[in-house]
């Protein structure tokens, strides 16, 4: 259907659920998901940059942080294509970039799937081999696994632009009313070429969905039994037994367990679009169908569930991590903070090495029942 003309809508009720999931998460939830995440993830940024949070993990953190903001920014441009003057002469520029933005879409996305199972990995490696992690997770080396990322799936979704063609259509001769002409995007040949089609099919699932959803279960089971034999270690010992060692071995598990809380989050949001795109490998039906509009529907809020990940990183960490809210109490509102005397500040090696001598006050003292504990 051309999308700058009224035609005869079909009376299906799959047309209109995929118009209504359209116009919910594309012209409402998404823009306000938008701004949230947008300030969310540069919020995040900045306080993860901070020396105080100096870390390898914390350096994948931040360039996951920075590519959840690139597909934030780019999904959200890319859903101007559904208002209704997007397809008019007057958007061609617009319609010039975006196969563009489609590619950047996509890099973005396999940037985030490969950094999550890129600091999985680091975190399996320092939880469950320490010897081997003061080798193997150091910033350096995590800055050089990010770059590799980053150059790796901006190639493999290079062709993306390729995959379409930018046409002007004028208007039917049976319809009298509406611009002279249409924008449009349709499939290219490259696109509509089966050999590559199967090529794409076979690479795209295995390298950013079949790989990484076997490294993120395995890695991320073996943290979660790590953590859990850990804690029932430490309930059966007393606190004599457990030393110096316990405020270390306790923050390490603090850090664990936040990154398990990101990969649950980030599979529950992704896996839906993933299946759907596998799906529409043995079943594509042809346009305007009830099966198409089915599928295009779910797509929609499918997509729109990557759009939450990406966004909602923020509000994980600051659930989850203590020292992440401590540190973004102190950058942002540092009227909030009080200094102590240093002999009353308690530091440990793995995680304050490079604190400043601060007192967050407790909630209580501010009206509230709970308190944030250093």
């Amino acid at each position: 259907m051309l999308p700058c003309w009224d035609f005869d809508q079909p009376d299906d009720p799959y047309f209109r659920f995929r118009e209504s999931a359209r116009f919910w998460t594309q012209r409402i939830l998404l823009p306000i998901v938008f701004v949230i995440g947008l300030i969310g993830n540069l919020v995040t940024v900045v306080v993860l940059t901070r020396r105080r949070m100096k870390s390898s993990t914390n350096t994948y953190l931040t360039a996951l942080a920075v590519s959840d903001i690139v597909y934030l920014s780019v999904f959200f441009a890319l859903s101007y294509s559904h208002y209704p003057d997007a397809h008019s002469e007057d958007s061609l520029i617009y319609w010039k970039i975006w196969p563009y933005l489609l590619w950047f879409n996509d890099a973005s996305t396999g940037v985030s799937v490969w950094l999550t199972a890129s600091f999985t990995l680091e975190r399996y490696i320092a939880v469950c081999h320490p010897l081997r992690g003061r080798v193997f997770c150091t910033e350096s080396r995590a800055q050089k696994v990010i770059t590799c990322v980053v150059l790796f799936c901006a190639i493999v979704t290079i062709t993306t632009p390729l995959e379409w063609q930018i046409l002007t259509v004028d208007r039917p001769e049976n319809i009298t009313t509406g611009p002279d002409r249409c924008i449009i995007a349709d499939s290219s040949e490259l696109a509509t070429n089966e050999f590559y089609k199967t090529f794409m099919y076979f690479f795209w699932n295995s390298v950013f969905i079949f790989i990484p959803l076997v490294i993120l279960i395995v890695f991320n089971s073996f943290l979660i039994h790590t953590v859990h034999v850990s804690r029932k270690q430490r309930n059966g010992l007393t606190q004599a037994e457990l030393g110096g060692g316990s405020m270390r071995q306790k923050q390490e598990n603090k850090i664990t367990m936040t990154l398990i809380g990101v990969v649950i989050f980030f599979l529950v949001c992704q896996l839906p679009a993933g299946i759907t795109w596998i799906v529409k490998v043995f079943y594509d039906p042809p346009p305007n169908t009830s099966g198409h509009y089915l599928l295009l529907g779910f797509g929609n809020i499918f997509n729109f569930l990557v759009t939450v990940n990406a966004a909602s990183n923020f509000i994980l960490y600051c659930a989850l991590s203590d020292k992440y809210r401590k540190t973004l109490i102190m950058t942002f509102f540092p009227c909030c903070v009080k200094p102590v005397d240093s002999n009353t500040t308690l530091t440990t090696y793995a995680s304050f090495r490079h604190s400043t001598k601060y007192r967050v006050p407790s909630l209580k003292e501010n009206g509230f029942k709970d308190k944030v504990q250093l």
